[in-house]
């Protein structure tokens, strides 16, 4: 059962003088509560990344996804059911004050964007994601395996390259395969110079 919610059951809870901290009662998917208790100011992103960091002590964490597929619902000020998807989750407690600090988590709905990519995928591949994720072939898994190593590799890669690599990479060079200059440089040149100006974003510095 459910205890009552901590937050006092007073209607100007949020905006009287407020404490450093805030009791919340978190409602997870997997059919447990975790009470919180984070500052006053706290964003849900920090909520929700301390909830998922309390939530391996609990029983039943094995049924939880990774955390960007959720997001926060909570009864707001007007009594209205409201949901704040994941590219609000910088917003702080102050600022939503949900009823009672009650915060439920439900699974984040699909994007038309993401509806859309998703049923190309489907018809490239001739069936359905959720058939291809539950596949359970040899060859599928071998193919998986093989290209989650390529991954891992490039991203190591990438990792521990210099600068100058990741320049490279980004813009990489076009040598000419003739030691001529061009003629279309040397009507450019001013002394068989050419000068390169170079200017730093958001600055006004040219180099």
């Amino acid at each position: 059962m459910v205890p009552a919610p901590s937050c006092p059951y007073t209607w100007d809870y949020w905006t009287a003088s407020p404490s450093y901290y805030v009791e919340l009662t978190c409602l997870l998917p997997n059919s447990v509560y975790i009470p919180l208790r984070p500052t006053w100011n706290a964003t849900l992103r920090h909520v929700k990344e301390e909830l998922w960091d309390k939530a391996e002590g609990y029983p039943l964490y094995g049924m939880l996804h990774e955390m960007s597929g959720y997001v926060f619902q909570f009864v707001n000020s007007l009594a209205v059911l409201e949901e704040v998807s994941v590219d609000d989750e910088n917003k702080r407690l102050r600022d939503i004050k949900p009823v009672f600090g009650v915060l439920k988590i439900v699974e984040r709905s699909m994007r038309p964007g993401e509806q859309f990519l998703n049923m190309q995928i489907s018809h490239l591949i001739g069936k359905g994601l959720n058939e291809f994720d539950g596949l359970r072939s040899s060859e599928v898994n071998d193919f998986r395996t093989r290209t989650r190593y390529i991954a891992e590799e490039s991203l190591i890669k990438r990792a521990t390259a210099t600068d100058l690599d990741r320049l490279r990479y980004q813009c990489p060079p076009r040598l000419a395969n003739s030691h001529h200059v061009p003629t279309t440089l040397l009507s450019h040149m001013n002394n068989h110079c050419f000068y390169l100006t170079t200017k730093v974003a958001d600055t006004e510095e040219l180099l």
